[in-house]
Order: C-alpha cells, then sequence, then structure tokens
C-alpha cells in the first residue's frame, strides 16, 4: 500500500486578500516561487464574471485588502462581454500564506484555487500530514471548513488535473446543471433519470436542458 495519501480541504483566511473573492471571481494557481527572503512569488489566473468594467478594480482591491502582499500586477488576457481573464502575479511574506505553511512538509501541491471568499487545496503527501494539517495549519487566521483525506489512484489525478478546465470553462448555471445530471444518473450506462426528469428536477423545460447540455458539451469538444 502507497505511503502517500490524498489530501483536499477548503479553508476561510481571514485577513487574506482571498477572504474577500466573491461568487463571481475564480482563480487557480499556476506558477509559485520561493526567494531567499522569505518572499512567496505566485501568479495565478483569474477570470470575473459579469461586467468587463469593474474585474481589474475587483482584484485591485482584494489584493490591497491584504497586507502581507509587497507587490502585484494585474495583466488583463482576454475581455468577452460576460466574463474576463487576469494573470495575477505577486509577492507575499511566505509566513502569511498557507503555501508557505505547506512547504516545510514536502507536499506536492496538485491544485489550489480561490472562490467566493475561500481557499481550496488539493495535495498529496505522507501520512503524517493528517496530524499536520489538523493541528499545524489551523490557526486564529485559519478555519478549516472541511479536510478529506483518501488514498492515491489514477483515476483521482486525472480528476484533479481537469477539474479546473470545467470551473473556467462553465457557467455556474452550466455546472449545476452537469452536477445535477450526474448525481441523477443521466450520465450513467445505463441512464437513471432521463433528461424530462432532469429538467423537471432544476425546473426548467427538457428543450432548455437540451440545449444547455449541448452547450457545455461543445465547450468541451473545442478542446479538443
Amino acid at each position: 500500500m502507497s505511503q502517500y495519501i490524498y489530501i483536499k480541504f477548503d479553508i476561510k483566511h481571514h485577513g487574506c486578500w482571498s477572504s474577500f473573492s466573491t461568487h463571481n471571481y475564480f482563480d487557480t494557481l499556476i506558477n509559485i516561487d520561493y526567494s531567499t527572503f522569505d518572499v512567496l512569488k505566485a501568479r495565478r489566473l483569474a477570470i470575473i464574471r459579469g461586467s468587463k468594467d469593474d474585474g481589474k478594480a475587483q482584484i485591485k482591491s482584494m489584493l490591497n485588502n491584504d497586507k502581507s502582499i509587497i507587490d502585484h500586477e494585474i495583466s488583463e488576457i482576454l475581455t468577452k462581454n460576460r466574463y474576463s481573464i487576469y494573470i495575477i502575479s505577486m509577492l507575499q511574506a511566505i509566513e502569511s500564506t498557507v503555501i508557505g505553511k505547506l512547504k516545510m512538509h514536502d507536499v506536492i501541491l496538485l491544485n489550489t484555487n480561490i472562490y467566493d471568499g475561500k481557499e481550496s487545496y488539493e495535495i498529496i503527501g505522507t501520512k503524517t500530514l493528517k496530524t499536520v494539517i489538523s493541528s499545524k495549519l489551523t490557526d486564529d487566521r485559519i478555519h478549516i471548513l472541511n479536510l478529506v483525506y483518501e488514498y492515491v489512484d489514477e483515476e483521482k489525478i486525472i480528476k484533479i488535473l481537469s477539474r479546473n478546465i470545467a470551473k473556467m470553462l462553465l457557467t455556474e448555471k452550466e455546472q449545476l446543471i452537469l452536477r445535477k445530471a450526474k448525481e441523477l444518473g443521466y450520465l450513467d450506462i445505463p441512464r437513471r433519470k432521463n433528461l424530462e426528469e432532469i429538467a423537471k428536477e432544476l425546473g426548467t423545460s427538457k428543450m432548455n436542458l437540451s440545449l444547455s447540455l449541448r452547450k457545455i458539451l461543445k465547450k468541451f469538444s473545442n478542446l479538443a
């Protein structure tokens, strides 16, 4: 049996810029570097849904609320009618970050993102991490909302690596539809519920649901 385990946890990090994010903001970490001066250099890919005029100002306001951020730069990559995508580069005091706390325990950071005031982490590490996270990670600023330990397998790794694609591509409504279709067995073979039954659960018409599922499928097919 492997000595490594998969750990997923969400936190509310009071006073951190992440705690000021809202439901229209989602980001994922794409690069980190540790300097010799106890500074964490991070780059994040962020998407903001809504008015394009407010996106950059929203991110700047979030970052300015965190006194541990030494410097930052916000670059707009793409703007559409309903969303904008940015690269956020920042320098932050490492002792104020969860990543900094995890670094000393030799973890493999698979995924970390910020959404609706919460930070989410998915890591692989040794079994001793169970004690580390539940005891040493929590302090007066960090509140763990949930903590999941599971054994590592191939299917889980693939899911982790692909999960952010869905979050970036799909709207909240589309994510809800896909999640409900999965929960109710529409994606099973054979299907446990048909399209009409799923539509009833979601309070929409069979036609609208069919169109939504086709849009979702098209977004994923465009990646091929």
